[in-house]
């Protein structure tokens, strides 16, 4: 019996799983001989996807379902999610990789409306995947939710104070989660500057993202903006580890050192 490709047999459910970093924990929960069903926003994104990852690795067990997590029936979306993904086999670890454009803006632009919009998908989204999960995942430590939050959380800069506001309460989220969900496994990630399709929905062009790019390189102690499939093996590494919870794993290229 393998004793530590742990991975080899398991039901992984990404969502966020068609693109970006999401995409990379797919694609290395197949390598690690995973059961993967990504979920995306839309029958196309997630149809897409699917193809995509079943023509680079076939044979590979993948499914896709498109869940709506943008409004009120979020709750009973994800409930839909877990039980049709579950029908096929049980999940054994959820990713939730799902975000929306980074919003950026001065504290005298912030207004109520524009903060419940970034919380709902970065504090309540988060919030109820965890809600639906305990109903779904085995009272198991084999059993892991693993959440995203970013630099920004330790590292402030300014016109993020509303990101940084939500980033930081993820970090809380995944530590007190991991007491409300035990045994069952709550962990978080938080990538630095990583190359991933959410740059696009920034505002920034390719000339500006180039530039910010190759900024990075010259500062970073990595010398690279991170890579997505880098990125991705925190998250395996959290679905794995049976003695990791309410941790937050850092994959920043050194921001933090400069």
């Amino acid at each position: 019996m393998a004793k530590y490709n742990k991975l080899a047999g398991k039901h992984f459910l990404v969502i966020g799983g068609t693109k970006g970093i999401g995409r990379g924990v797919v694609e290395g929960a197949i390598e690690s001989g995973a059961r993967v069903t990504l979920a995306g926003s839309s029958d196309a994104s997630v149809g897409a996807a699917v193809a995509e990852v079943r023509a680079a690795y076939p044979g590979a067990t993948v499914a896709g379902i498109a869940c709506d997590l943008s409004g009120d029936a979020a709750e009973q979306n994800l409930e839909a999610l877990f039980a049709a993904a579950g029908a096929a086999a049980a999940v054994d670890h959820v990713a939730l990789t799902a975000a929306d454009p980074l919003v950026f803006m001065g504290i005298q632009d912030v207004t109520a409306d524009k903060a419940r919009a970034v919380a709902h998908m970065r504090m309540n989204v988060p919030l109820l995947v965890a809600k639906v999960a305990a109903r779904h995942l085995r009272p198991s430590n084999e059993c892991s939710l693993t959440l995203s939050t970013g630099g920004i959380a330790d590292r402030p800069n300014a016109g993020w104070s509303l990101i940084a506001f939500v980033a930081a309460g993820l970090q809380g989220l995944a530590r007190n989660l991991a007491l409300d969900l035990k045994p069952v496994r709550v962990n978080a990630v938080e990538p630095g500057p990583v190359d991933t399709p959410l740059w696009d929905s920034t505002g920034f062009n390719a000339e500006q993202k180039a530039a910010a790019f190759d900024n990075w390189a010259k500062t970073l102690p990595t010398g690279q903006v991170g890579q997505v499939e880098d990125v991705a093996e925190a998250y395996l590494y959290l679905a794995k580890d049976k003695n990791a919870t309410g941790e937050i794993v850092k994959t920043r290229g050194g921001a933090n050192l400069i």
